[in-house]
């Protein structure tokens, strides 16, 4: 399943580790929005190293993208990879 991370940091230090470890794990996608396909146990894991990074402080929300959710996707920036779409 694909999972929609986007967060809200004021702390410059705990944004930028935040982003890189994000971006070891999927795909950016805005500045603050990143998709990663993943399994029950890899998501778990990704949860853990938000929380250890950020010490709870900050906005973060992790939205599941369900298969058939993202077959009614719609691609509208022809920048972003064939295999992610924006809704």
């Amino acid at each position: 399943m694909t999972y929609i991370v986007a967060y809200d940091i004021e702390n410059d230090k705990v944004r930028g580790k935040l982003a890189r470890f994000l971006e070891k794990n999927g795909l950016r996608l805005q500045k603050s929005v990143f998709a990663i396909d993943s399994n029950a146990k890899k998501i778990k894991e990704v949860q853990r190293g938000i929380s250890r990074i950020t010490g709870g402080k900050g906005k973060i929300a992790l939205f599941p993208l369900c298969a058939n959710c993202a077959s009614r996707s719609v691609k509208i920036d022809d920048s972003m990879p064939e295999n992610f779409l924006i809704f």
